[in-house]
Order: C-alpha cells, then structure tokens, then sequence
C-alpha cells in the first residue's frame, strides 16, 4: 500500500470537543495549543482520524446507549443520537476528520456526513487481521457480556430472533444480544439508587470496551500517534490506558502523546 507524507494521528473520544471548542476546557488543554491543533487538522499538517466507537461513545446518552445495544442485531428501531453532538462531528468532518472502522456490534453509521478512512497503510484485509490481533489481547465486552448474562439467570428469557424478509426469495435472521437486553430491563426496573449504582459499573465495563475498540482501531489503521488526555486514572492499572500501561502498548507500536505534545511535535 502507498504510504503518506503527513503524520496520521487517531484522537481519542476526549480530543474531539477540545478540537472542535478550543476554549471549552483550558484546565486541560490550553486554549493556544487547542486552536494550532485544529488549525494543523485544517492545514493537513495531520490526517486525524475518530474511531466507530468514539461515535457510539459520544452520540449517545447512557440510557440511549443500554436501548442501543439491546436492539443490535435487529431491525427494532435505533435510539436516536443527539444532535448536538452530531453537529460536533460535522464540524470536525468539515475539517477532513475521518472515521476508522471497528464495529461495536452492528457497524452500524451514527454520523452519515462523516467519510470513512481509506486504508492507506495496510490492505482491508490486514486492517481487519490486525484488529482482531491486538483487540483480542484485552477482554473487551467480555466483561459485560457476563454481567448481563447472570442479570439473565433471574429474569424471563429473552424471545428468539425473528425471521424477516428483506426481499422476493431472502430473509435475515435477528440475532438480539440477550446481555444486553437483560442490562436494559434491570436499568428500566430499578429504583433511581439501584440506577446509579448500575450505571457507574455498567459505564465503565462500556467505557473500558470502547477504549479497547478505539485504540485497536488505530492499531489496525496503523496511524503515527494516538491523541488523548486520558490517563486511565478513574479505573487503574486494568484500564488500556492507564499511565503506567503506555511502555506496553509502545511495544505494539502504539505512541500516545497529549494535545500539547501533539502540537509541540508539528510546530
């Protein structure tokens, strides 16, 4: 595959609103530094790049996000994103912002304006391969696939997929996640404490899948330099991105810098 001259750089979730409202948060990033990363994004200094998962991450509230996942596979109808945030993610494609593919589920689009990365660096085929490689080293959703499948032990089983007819002589078959559908009935049956508490262990397992997607997406894509401002702090030594845990994805290739340092390395 032909390689390309400007440094390719995967931002992560958090990147993405400090690039598209620079002034929105200078406790973190410095408005000057978030402004001359935009502008490089614009001027081409860098091919930037978001992850499918960035966009489930982000255009989808947390309740909108359990509705989502516990129709995947069907073709019940999707929760819709929030346009605020897809506004967000039209002004970061109008500055040539591209979208990495690594499917949660579905592969479904949450953004339809966004134009999707060419493989530049690898074929589809070795993206694909490499994807897998690198997710498969963390436990992904296997976390909250068990969490759902033992909220499913206490409640009624969930009906089988339908059969339906997508045209004169083909069907599709429905494949729903039972997991996630047992998740959403205990969110929708809990009391507002029981609420909270399944929201912030169901929002990290999500959170920690999501990384992994995210980061394996730019593995996949082979990019430069990963961007975030994300220390895995919150979740510890068992977070992807966890301080202390960057020696091990440099060993696959994996730089991550901040913004600043982003910034301090083009300029």
């Amino acid at each position: 595959m032909t390689t390309v001259s400007s440094l390719r750089v995967t931002l992560d979730t958090n990147v993405c609103d400090i690039i598209h409202a620079p002034d929105k948060a200078p406790g973190l990033v410095d408005p000057i530094c978030a402004r001359a990363l935009r502008q490089a994004i614009a001027d081409g200094k860098i091919l930037a790049f978001v992850a499918e998962a960035t966009l489930f991450v982000e255009c989808l509230e947390f309740k909108d996000k359990l509705a989502y996942l516990a129709v995947s596979g069907t073709q019940a109808p999707r929760p819709s994103p929030d346009p605020r945030v897809i506004a967000r993610f039209r002004d970061l494609g109008a500055l040539g912002v591209k979208i990495l593919r690594a499917p949660l589920l579905a592969g479904e689009i949450f953004v339809s304006e966004l134009n999707y990365a060419d493989d530049a660096i690898f074929t589809a085929a070795e993206r694909q391969i490499r994807f897998g490689e690198f997710t498969r080293r963390y436990p992904g959703r296997k976390p909250i696939i068990s969490l759902g499948q033992k909220l499913l032990d206490g409640q009624r089983p969930v009906p089988a997929g339908r059969h339906v007819r997508t045209g004169p002589t083909s069907t599709h078959s429905e494949l729903p996640q039972d997991w996630a559908i047992a998740i959403k009935r205990e969110w929708d049956s809990a009391a507002k404490v029981n609420q909270k508490a399944l929201r912030k262990q169901v929002g990290h397992l999500i959170g920690e899948w999501c990384d992994t997607l995210i980061v394996g997406a730019h593995y996949g894509y082979g990019n430069d330099l990963f961007c975030t401002t994300d220390e895995g702090r919150s979740f510890g030594a068992d977070s992807i991105l966890f301080h202390g845990n960057r020696s091990k994805l440099k060993e696959s290739g994996i730089d991550i810098l901040s913004p600043t340092e982003l910034v301090r390395k083009i300029y």
